[in-house]
């Protein structure tokens, strides 16, 4: 492989979120230490000549720099804007549950503005370490499709099954809502 396909090999490692590659080199580099050291235990001329000396640390050198570059390109998390938004469409991920934080301040927000789920069925979770009472509520439109219990200083969870569109989330204890404590939810 000449440089350019090098380069393009990290790119393609660094482009991809999954942690597979850095797994495979770092779990072929384990493997490859204790093949090493059994072998030099049960073999004391091990191993043996100065040819297989260098193939040995050849090895060693080969699988410690893919284990290094993979895990150097593969360590990256998503760049995240303000908002949550996430990637280059500006939008956030979508994720498989929708979870959120009452600030512990006591101040009238949630730790997102915006969040995005994948359609379907998904768990909604609650967090409220404040003394404040305050529940999560999902609506379409002035229909609610989802709420939580209220809840002082601890976490609720309820579950909802969304289909694809945009819908708010908000606190609808009080004047909460009106005090800047919701947000969108995006189902894709």
């Amino acid at each position: 492989m000449h440089p350019t396909g090098v380069a393009t090999a990290a790119w393609v490692f660094a482009s991809e979120p999954s942690k597979t590659p850095f797994y495979l080199a770092g779990g072929l580099l384990a493997a490859w230490a204790v093949l090493l050291g059994a072998f030099g235990f049960t073999h004391p001329d091990f191993p043996g000549s100065a040819v297989a000396s260098r193939i040995v640390m050849l090895t060693s050198a080969v699988l410690v720099a893919a284990t290094l570059t993979t895990a150097v390109t593969t360590a990256g998390e998503a760049v995240t804007n303000e908002g949550g938004a996430a990637g280059p469409t500006g939008s956030p991920a979508p994720t498989s549950a929708l979870n959120l934080s009452a600030d512990p301040t006591g101040k009238l927000a949630y730790d997102k503005k915006q969040a995005t789920v994948r359609a379907g069925r998904f768990p909604i979770r609650l967090v409220n370490n404040s003394s404040l009472p305050h529940n999560l509520t999902v609506a379409k439109g002035a229909k609610i499709v989802a709420q939580t219990k209220t809840i002082s200083g601890g976490s609720a969870t309820t579950t909802a099954n969304l289909t694809a569109g945009e819908y708010v989330f908000y606190c609808s204890v009080d004047a909460h809502r009106a005090a800047g404590m919701q947000g969108t939810l995006t189902v894709k």
